[in-house]
């Protein structure tokens, strides 16, 4: 497997009819709990997470990402284990990675895993970071911007607020790395407590010959036990 190839396998309180939201928010429909609240006390129930699965899924093309999706098992600790889907022209690949020890461990179509510094994770996309209060998805929840609860609606049979928002370029890099702007898109988040981020889903504008495309995280299996070990 090349370098270049490498590189991108990684690459992821109501006032019925007046309440507003912050940041230039609109109103919330009648019923619905503030988006700026919500989002305050997701991005606190993520904070205090150790373990999570992730999926990834990215729909239409965009420059510079062949990740088309991924998804895994990750710890607070950033330990992680996956698998991805690449494309690259008209071929599509199947890979594994694991971070563990500070080392990244990937394999491809063909061969066994080959180990590198976790850091080089960091330079394309790093699910490692999927917890990271600082630069992770606690990080993203907090940043986020123009927040408005649409509906109520369920994630995979789970009870969940709709909440509309804008999330700043540099609060992206969890769900998609190298964004240039701010996105546009919704956060779903548990309408129990805690009130975890289920989904978040931001609208890629078209860059160049591309047409508009989407990148999509689903979070699950909140807390549940996740052992990562190195490959043999």
């Amino acid at each position: 497997m090349t370098r270049p190839l490498l590189a991108v396998l990684l690459v992821s309180g109501l006032s019925l009819g007046t309440a507003c939201t912050g940041e230039g928010g609109s109103a919330e429909p009648a019923g619905l709990p503030d988006g700026a609240q919500l989002l305050r006390e997701s991005s606190q129930a993520m904070s205090e997470l150790q373990t999570v699965h992730f999926e990834l899924e990215i729909e239409g093309s965009i420059p510079g990402v062949a990740i088309r999706s991924a998804e895994g098992d990750l710890t607070r600790e950033g330990d992680v284990q996956g698998t991805g889907q690449l494309v690259q022209g008209e071929a599509t690949s199947e890979i594994e990675f694991v971070i563990v020890d500070d080392s990244l461990y990937l394999k491809g179509p063909t061969g066994g895993f080959q180990r590198l510094p976790a850091s080089f994770a960091a330079t394309v996309y790093d699910p490692s970071k999927i917890l990271d209060p600082e630069v992770g998805v606690p990080a993203m929840v907090a940043g986020a911007t123009q927040a408005t609860t649409e509906a109520a609606e369920e994630v995979d049979g789970t009870p969940a607020y709709k909440i509309a928002v804008t999330v700043p370029k540099d609060k992206l890099g969890v769900l998609l790395p190298g964004v240039t702007s701010d996105l546009q898109g919704h956060l779903w988040v548990a309408s129990a407590d805690p009130k975890r981020l289920l989904r978040a889903k931001m609208n890629v504008p078209p860059q160049g010959d591309a047409r508009a495309a989407s990148v999509t995280m689903t979070l699950s299996r909140f807390d549940e036990p996740v052992t990562v070990s190195p490959p043999s």
